[in-house]
């Protein structure tokens, strides 16, 4: 366990970074910090914590986070945890039994909606192109030329009219939650184009984040307030935040749900 302490320190070091230097940036107190270099996970909330304490760590002095955690990763192993967290899950069958057959009959239940808003959507067309030939019908005249006339104007405006309903009809971006812990939440992203925009703020005080776009490290910051930064993403982003409740992630212009966890949380949207 020191091994893995002393690999983040040396780090550190050798960045010149002191213990409140390194609090100041990814929000863990200096107390696990020296936890973490002394390999003394006992002083840890949770091992789940002490994963993430590590994962932030590890990010802060230019230490890839996932090859470390994968080669330490029999640490955070513990039978402790695994007792609290059978513990934890039994007070919370009966809900998720009733929870599961509520999904159930959503799921039963979609579809039907599906069909009935698309019926809606298509007779609400009917009727206004309907409304609008009523309201164009051609007025009775003399001559057949004046017939012809009025004939064809409707047909053409009907057109026009018709084709402007369509247009209203624009696809937007939307997000989904496929997978939530207390140090990870990911989203699935359907965007409205081939790419998609996410910005990222503080209204809060300030959050040290580290961002990764399609793949590659893209920036690392201790934001502060009123601070805002737009990544054009193709097919996925990766977001570290070090105090998420300053944070907000916007996904074209809609926020994805505000995490109010006071510790390290990674974002993931992918497409």
């Amino acid at each position: 366990m020191n091994e893995l302490g002393d690999i983040l320190k040396n780090a550190r070091l050798k960045k010149g970074m002191t213990l409140d230097d390194l609090q100041e940036i990814t929000k863990i107190r200096t107390k696990y910090l020296k936890a973490i270099e002394d390999g003394d996970f006992n002083v840890m909330p949770a091992l789940v914590y002490a994963k993430g304490f590590v994962k932030s760590y590890a990010e802060a002095v230019g230490i890839d986070p996932y090859e470390l955690l994968n080669k330490y990763s029999y640490l955070f192993e513990d039978e402790k945890e695994k007792e609290e967290e059978r513990q934890y899950v039994k007070p919370d069958i009966e809900e998720k039994k009733a929870f599961d057959i509520f999904e159930a009959l959503r799921k039963l239940v979609k579809p039907f909606i599906g069909f009935i808003v698309v019926c809606l959507f298509a007779f609400g067309i009917y009727y206004m192109v309907n409304q609008i030939n009523r309201g164009l019908a051609p007025l009775p005249d003399t001559t057949q030329s004046s017939k012809d006339t009025s004939s064809k104007a409707p047909d053409n405006k009907n057109n026009t009219t018709s084709n402007d309903v369509y247009n209203n009809n624009v696809k937007t971006t939307t997000f989904s939650v496929i997978n939530s812990t207390k140090s990870e939440v990911d989203y699935k992203v359907v965007p409205a184009g081939d790419s998609y925009k996410v910005d990222l703020s503080i209204p809060g005080q300030k959050c040290w984040v580290s961002v990764k776009v399609d793949g590659a490290s893209t920036y690392q910051y201790l934001m502060t307030s009123g601070m805002t930064k737009t990544f054009d993403v193709k097919n996925n982003i990766e977001i570290l935040m070090g105090n998420p409740p300053d944070a907000k992630i916007t996904v074209d212009g809609q926020e994805i749900p505000h995490i109010d966890i006071p510790a390290p949380v990674t974002v993931k949207l992918e497409k």
